[in-house]
């Protein structure tokens, strides 16, 4: 398997907005529909895609194409 170098969109800090609708939305993003997050770490990339934790939420992941760009 080839590692690519991964490019992250956003940095430590930065407020992003959840996707108004999830195709096939796991428990863990029922209800965040449209929702503003804080980044707050920059998780290991998986599959050769950026990951970032969350409003400091411990041992969970997001996929940065869960959102649709920053706010404010």
């Amino acid at each position: 398997m080839k590692i690519l170098n991964v490019e992250h969109k956003y940095s430590i800090g930065d407020k992003v907005k959840f996707k108004d609708k999830f195709t096939h939305p796991s428990c863990g993003l029922v209800g965040r529909e449209g929702t503003v997050v804080t980044i707050t770490g920059i998780a290991k990339s998986y599959n050769n895609r950026p990951h970032y934790y969350l409003n400091d939420e411990e041992g969970v992941v997001y996929p940065e194409n869960l959102f649709v760009g920053k706010v404010g």
